[in-house]
């Protein structure tokens, strides 16, 4: 006999929930049809329990500790009004994987012989989610994303936290709004009207939707608006298969690196610009970040180690 495997895709949903791994993060937990539950990690519906009472996630964080969210910056909890304690929820994720999966059929269950196999290899499993839009028209293609979190301002001054999706076919799709496709510039729009913030205006409370009302302060360790639009623009050119900055940004270093001179730096800084801000660090690997481009740019006198 020969070993052979498959791969299986399963739908679900995201919900806000936080995980506490020394500080807090505001995280998309995604939810599957199967019962399967991804925080960081990932664990089945009769196992999440242990999870919450472990603390790795939670679904409230105490006064006065700081809240990061990926993509907009951290943020200091003055004080808040929790939906959910652990048992509630707990019940609250039993629901969600109800909502999507009414007959409850073929609920994932890790087994001990599963379990022991992933240990002796020393291996873990996270089953991030990866968000999706269906094509229109007939069959049923998806077209893959990337989603984030952005607060979002509606008509009657109420501050949210929701999550912004761009799409494979440069559209973007706003949690608040339902299905409604935006393209990368009309995003860029309600950034400049002040329907979508990357922080609130100072202490002032956020509803954050299936998780609770937080009054939430700036610590200053946030991500300009600016930054943020260039990011949902590039993000579009890279689902879409187009180089985007920092594909760009990468070939300048390379090019400079064969060929230094006052053009090559030049075309390199017009690429690094292009890059937002917060995303410069992953220019290069985990110990470098992105300090040889700013060697280059800001100190080119200075040898390159190697």
């Amino acid at each position: 006999m020969g070993n052979i495997y498959r791969k299986q895709r399963i739908e679900g949903v995201t919900i806000p929930a936080v995980i506490h791994n020394s500080s807090y993060f505001l995280i998309q937990l995604g939810v599957y049809e199967d019962g399967t539950v991804s925080c960081w990690e990932k664990t089945d519906l009769g196992d999440f329990i242990s999870i919450l009472k472990k603390g790795w996630v939670t679904p409230q964080v105490p006064d006065g500790k700081e809240l990061s969210i990926n993509g907009l910056g951290a943020f200091r909890v003055e004080s808040a009004k929790w939906q959910f304690d652990i048992t509630g929820f707990n019940r609250h994720i039993e629901e969600t994987v109800r909502s999507i999966n009414p007959e409850m059929r073929n609920i994932y269950v890790t087994s001990q012989r599963e379990r022991d196999k992933w240990d002796k290899a020393r291996v873990r499993f996270s089953a991030s989610p990866v968000p999706f839009k269906l094509k229109p028209g007939l069959g049923y293609t998806m077209l893959d994303g990337k989603s984030g979190y952005i607060f979002y301002r509606n008509k009657d001054g109420g501050l949210y936290i929701t999550e912004l999706t761009v799409y494979a076919d440069k559209t973007a799709r706003l949690g608040m709004i339902g299905d409604k496709a935006y393209t990368a510039e009309e995003i860029g729009l309600l950034f400049d009207s002040g329907v979508l913030l990357t922080a609130p205006a100072g202490k002032e409370e956020v509803t954050v939707e299936g998780l609770g009302k937080i009054v939430l302060a700036d610590i200053g360790s946030r991500v300009e608006a600016k930054e943020k639009k260039k990011e949902i623009n590039e993000l579009a050119l890279g689902l879409a298969g187009e180089a985007d900055a920092i594909e760009r940004c990468r070939k300048a270093h390379y090019l400079y690196l064969c060929s230094p001179s006052d053009q090559t730096r030049e075309y390199l800084r017009k690429a690094y610009d292009a890059v937002p801000e917060h995303n410069r660090i992953f220019l290069g690997d985990m110990d470098t970040r992105d300090s040889d481009f700013r060697r280059i740019l800001f100190c080119p006198d200075e040898k390159r180690e190697v």
